[in-house]
């Protein structure tokens, strides 16, 4: 026996070593170099072994196997269509947050970063502003932007701000109960974390881990340390958890597609150009010097000359086929720290008395560099050679495929992204069993989290009339963009056209306080639960700004004095004439009275801080093929930190969303009626009940408007140097509304394996905050679309339905199919009118508000008296969506097929979702997968622990239509299907050494998947991005 003992050691040490190297040859020698960590999610998952009707050995279910069982366990004994994951499924994948541990959840699908972490979750086909997530119970709003480049102002939580080692179980309720919180039409997330009591005995777990990503340089690392201990009546539980990832995410982004806007001569007929909107960019009206492409200045661009450089094309296809309007090489690059703690105390005094208290507090801090080089087509006067395009036919639209453009241009956008995220939660409360059939509970909480960011910009430009052109190929791959310049040399950059640099902050602050209380009365077999809740939220968003006196500063000659818009602002082209202000520049010859009344003069300028001959010296080659900015260096020579310290406040951020304030208060009240009664020989078990919610909202906005002042009796302006800035006004506006929310499930126990279960209920979300918020959002550089905050939007209102039928095999084995509808109303939808520029003026946004950028935008179209901009705004529509679904769940061991060839340990974890919705009108539900599925491939015994995940989702429509003007374009997203490897290894079982510890190897995204979308047609990629394999190894263990 003993030699046998020693052969099967053998095997698992040589089962153990392959797997170790199939890691390995996935990212070099990384293990080499890499610390080890502990067993993430062991310090809180259950213990409790499940007996079997297998064979003696395998009666004791441990590990991976016993989370699959206790998450079998919960959903047969829950009443409603509820999933769950205990702590070592939590812990046991390559999970890097709360969000990816989600994704494996049947109905659940994740938005992910560039990066291809996940950040926010989704249930049954609605966004994750329609999913609900509470903290042990209790609301949380984490202020973070989420994504990169996302605004993040909805409802939707930032899970990736959450790591899996804290958290012993994640609950999500898909059908709801009157006692559950209301908000999430789409359902509700709970995350519980770890406490003392959750485990018989008291322990220390250790989690340490190192971690390869994609194509960063370093190693990252990751840890936690948890220790617990109680006795009979007290316990407390204290853990903390970090980790330092590197990233180094590259890809393609276009900002959308767009065509010419032909003139009548270029047409050929005055009218009937440009059919499929859009009209972005310009052809000049004959070629300008230096255009390039052997092309000779002063030609005229007609239609002649349009169809004899591009052989074979017909008008239609030159004036409709897309082109990327800032078609971008994308790098994301730096460092993610994240740690968080967790303090839980609970004391039972009797047995019948219980109090605790949980507190979670959270970091997050990203210190990256976001940078892109933008072939400049938005706004531009390319002209087009030897154009091909995907289709003959372009009275739809279509795409260009290939050719050559002279005329080009090129700009490198190097913003630096230094954010910082912390959350505070504390969460007291106490059950009281008052007797055998009256029980007491109560639960309060606090929460507040604050973020910033602090993004400038750098933005230089290649010159114009050089000869630059571009060879443009649009691929499967997506689009090549070949110049016939090298933009990783310094020396082909400079304050040219369209250069530009930016200073802005964002804060915020989101707030939760409340308490909530419910008396039950009543035995298991009927009860009533009574109980109500308060709850008060309040999200500030602040933007601040000083771009246009910094550039003014750098690139701008420097003047001696700054006066704000709508006073004559000095161009960025890197003029260096001290002295008395050079022709074309601004003399602000009213200084010292109006605006500046006080102020003496005269004015002069000292010549920019960064002159265009010295720019090159602060830009060096990039890592991603394209010239970066030396940022210290350039900061330094600017006074950067001088100008970001006295930035005033705006109304807009930096993230694109609006400033403001909004708070709701939340009274609510519920009874349900619970119980479980025999019913034809089986069991019926039910939940009936009512909430009622009362909501009441106050949005606070800022509103600007021009100073009356500025214009003189007889309509004459006050003089350049003295006009007043907008007034900006704060308005409040006040919503209240009241709802019934009743829902109704039941279980029918058939026999001792199968479940039927049915529920109905009517559940609500209330609108995105940052689209209530009055007043004008104008930033975008384009100077193109403009949004308006509607403060008077309504929530939206799902009544639900669902069926679902379960078998359950044995121990973790179920086989479940539900389906589902939800009826929404009040569903939103951008309302979009194209309005002369003209039109904002009422809302204090006029060509001399504008920043040089904006204004070159406006030029290219005609001017403030001719360009047209787009007015966007969410509306309420009187259409109802309804979302038809189905969910299929196997949860198989196969010990029962595979024991016969002497073989135990295997088995796997399937879930499909089916998805679709349909409208008679303007309601649709964007991002909505109509197929998604996970499979999970595990084997566990004797130590050793191996699973192969798969995670796939279909495409499906992301954005409305009317984008870039183009009134049939949308955003789509493509399938995207990953791999994940991960395995664990008990040391102590493997070699008969006791205490040793766990060892983890773990490989996501192992097929190196890339995250895709596209505009309009399959064939014109929006982005892509290639977030590349990460590889983790560790140890963990439990003392």
């Amino acid at each position: 026996m003993s030699f046998l003992a020693g052969a099967a050691r053998l095997t698992r040490g040589a089962l153990l070593g392959a797997t170790i190297l199939s890691g390995l040859c996935a990212q070099g020698a990384f293990a080499q170099s890499t610390p080890v960590p502990p067993r993430s999610g062991e310090q809180a998952s259950p213990q409790e072994t499940l007996p079997d009707t297998a064979s003696a050995e395998d009666i004791v279910v441990t590990g991976y196997r016993n989370s699959l069982a206790l998450s079998t366990n919960a959903k047969r004994a829950s009443t409603g269509f509820t999933d769950a994951i205990f702590a070592e499924d939590i812990g046991k994948f390559p999970d890097t947050n709360i969000a990816e541990s989600f994704n494996r959840i049947s109905g659940v699908t994740i938005t992910r970063d560039i990066t291809g972490e996940g950040t926010n979750v989704a249930i049954r086909g609605l966004g994750s502003n329609f999913t609900n997530v509470t903290l042990n119970g209790a609301p949380i709003a984490v202020a973070s932007s989420g994504a990169t480049d996302a605004q993040g102002t909805d409802r939707s939580v930032d899970l990736s701000f959450f790591p899996t080692d804290l958290f012993t179980k994640l609950t999500v309720n898909k059908s709801y109960t009157a006692d559950l919180l209301e908000g999430g039409a789409a359902g509700n997330v709970d995350l519980r974390s770890a406490r003392p009591f959750d485990r018989a005995k008291n322990y220390l777990a250790y989690n340490v881990q190192g971690s390869k990503q994609g194509d960063a340089d370093r190693l990252g690392i990751r840890g936690s340390l948890i220790g617990s201990w109680h006795n009979d009546t007290i316990g407390i539980l204290a853990g903390v958890s970090g980790q330092r990832s590197f990233t180094d995410t590259r890809g393609f982004e276009t900002i959308g597609y767009t065509n010419p806007a032909l003139t009548a001569a270029q047409c050929g007929a005055a009218t009937g150009c440009n059919s499929t909107g859009g009209g972005n960019w310009t052809i000049p009206a004959v070629v300008p010097v230096g255009a390039g492409g052997g092309l000779v200045a002063g030609t005229v661009i007609d239609q002649a000359f349009l169809l004899a450089h591009n052989p074979g094309a017909t008008i239609q296809q030159i004036d409709n086929a897309l082109l990327p309007r800032l078609g971008r090489t994308s790098d994301e690059r730096g460092t993610r720290d994240r740690v968080n703690a967790i303090v839980s105390v609970e004391w039972r005094p009797s047995d019948t008395l219980h109090f605790y208290v949980d507190s979670l507090y959270g970091y997050k801090h990203n210190n990256l560099i976001r940078e892109d080089m933008a072939w400049i087509v938005r706004n531009s006067a390319i002209i087009p050679l030897n154009e091909t395009f995907d289709k003959s036919d372009c009275s739809a639209g279509c795409s260009v495929t290939g050719g050559t453009f002279a005329n080009a241009q090129f700009f490198d956008e190097f913003r630096p992204y230094i954010e910082t995220t912390k959350l505070f939660s504390v969460n007291p409360g106490g059950e009281w069993e008052i007797s055998d059939t009256l029980k007491l509970t109560a639960q309060g909480n606090y929460s507040r989290s604050t973020f910033h960011r602090e993004s400038p910009t750098v933005g230089a430009t290649t010159a114009l009339g050089v000869g630059t052109t571009v060879t443009y190929a649009n691929t499967d791959n997506g689009p090549v963009i070949t110049p016939n310049i090298d933009l990783n040399n310094p020396a082909n950059f400079g304050w040219n056209a369209g250069s530009r640099v930016n200073i802005s902050d964002e804060r915020r602050i989101n707030k939760t306080k409340g308490a909530r209380a419910d008396l039950t009365w009543g035995g298991p077999k009927l009860n009533l639960k009574v109980g109500g809740a308060f709850d008060d939220v309040s999200r500030l968003i602040q933007g601040f700004d000083n771009s246009q006196a910094w550039q003014n500063a750098v690139c701008g000659n420097n003047p001696s004095v700054f006066v704000p818009s709508p006073n004559t602002q000095p161009s960025c082209v890197g003029l260096n004439a001290p002295g008395a202000a050079p022709a074309g520049y601004p003399t602000y010859p009213g200084y010292g009275t109006g605006s500046t009344a006080g102020l003496s003069g005269p004015v002069t300028y000292g010549g920019s801080l960064v002159p265009n001959a010295a720019f090159p010296s602060y830009l060096i080659p990039g890592p991603a093929g394209f010239v970066t900015v030396d940022f210290p260096k350039f900061a330094n020579a600017t006074n950067y930190q001088s100008f970001h310290d006295n930035e005033p406040t705006v109304g807009a951020a930096n993230t694109g969303a609006s400033g403001g304030y909004i708070r709701e208060v939340v009274k609510s009240a519920f009874a349900t009626l619970n119980g479980s009664q025999e019913l034809g020989g089986n069991t019926l078990r039910f939940n009936a009940g009512l909430r009622f919610v009362d909501t009441i909202q106050t949005i606070t906005g800022t509103v600007s408007l021009p100073d009356p002042r500025n214009t003189l009796a007889g309509g004459a302006s006050l003089p350049d140097g003295s006009r007043y800035p907008n007034i900006s006004t704060s308005v409040t506006t006040r919503n209240e509304y009241r709802n019934w929310l009743p829902a109704a499930t039941f279980a029918y126990d058939i026999g001792a394996h199968a479940v039927v279960r049915v529920a109905g209920s009517r559940t609500m979300t209330r609108p995105d905050p940052s689209a209530q918020l009055p007043g004008v959002n104008f930033g975008a550089p384009s100077a193109d679309q403009a949004t308006i905050g509607n403060p008077a939007l309504k929530p939206y209102l799902s009544t639900n339905l669902d069926l679902g039928f379960e078998y359950y095999t044995g121990r973790e084995g179920v086989i479940s199919v539900n389906a589902f509808r939800k009826s929404i109303t009040g569903f939103t939808t951008t309302n979009i009118t194209t309005v002369p520029f003209s039109f904002l003026a009422q809302y204090g946004i006029t060509y001399d508000t504008l920043n040089p950028t904006q204004q070159i935008a406006l030029n290219s179209r005609g001017g403030p008296t001719q360009a047209q901009v787009q007015l966007t705004s969410q509306t309420n529509v009187p259409d109802k969506l309804t979302i038809n679904g189905l969910e299929f769940q196997w949860v198989q061991p196969l010990d029962f097929l595979t024991k016969h060839i002497g073989v135990t340990g295997f088995g796997f974890n399937a879930n499909a979702t089916i998805v679709d919705q349909t409208s008679k009108g303007a309601a649709i539900a964007y991002g909505v997968a109509p197929f998604t599925y996970n499979i999970t491939g595990y084997y566990e015994k004797h130590g050793v622990m191996l699973r192969v995940s798969t995670t796939s989702r279909r495409g499906s429509q992301s954005s409305g239509a009317a984008q870039n003007g183009i009134p049939a374009a949308a955003l789509f997203n493509n399938d995207y299907t990953s791999y994940d490897f991960s395995s664990a290894f008990d040391l102590d079982k493997i070699f008969g050494i006791k205490n040793l510890p766990q060892l983890t190897v773990n490989v996501a995204n192992f097929t190196d998947a890339t995250l895709k979308s596209y505009f309009q047609f399959s064939n014109d990629t929006f982005t892509q991005y290639k977030p590349g394999r990460q590889v983790l190894v560790g140890l963990r263990g439990t003392f």
